[in-house]
């Protein structure tokens, strides 16, 4: 994304396993390289999603938009780098941003956009929120 302010970032290397018959990484991975940025970021915040779910508020994707831009290969180095922002009362908005390294390539953009919900309905995270505000203002 252009001009945006990357709030946090986390390297990668491919294995082996995460390619498909052609040799490249096999698109449903880069699912896997987004969530566990995103669950990294936000234990850096000392948010436990398991603490969260024992008090019955689960924090969910709602909506996936990824866009892939150029293929990564086994061994690969990368990075996924991410903004975060608060849409409304209810929902988080990730940008996250594939980069191979280490010349910087474009290798997908992804919006994530993230709601919590406890009992299956939305609420507002209070906690949550007040733990993310230092970053999403």
């Amino acid at each position: 994304m252009e001009g945006v302010k990357y709030m946090n970032e986390l390297e990668f290397v491919v294995r082996d396993y995460e390619c498909d018959l052609q040799g490249v990484v096999n698109n449903a991975n880069f699912l896997h390289y987004i969530e566990h940025a995103r669950h990294q970021w936000l234990e850096s915040l000392g948010i436990d999603f398991d603490a969260l779910h024992r008090e019955g508020i689960d924090l969910v994707v709602a909506r996936i938009e990824m866009e892939y831009k150029s293929p990564l290969r086994s061994r690969d180095r990368f990075v996924v780098r991410s903004a975060f922002q608060r849409e409304g009362a209810l929902k988080v908005v990730c940008h996250q941003d594939i980069y191979r390294l280490p010349d910087e390539k474009l290798v997908a953009r992804s919006t994530v956009v993230a709601v919590a919900l406890q009992n299956g309905r939305p609420v507002v995270p209070a906690a949550l929120f007040e733990k993310m505000a230092r970053v999403l203002e």
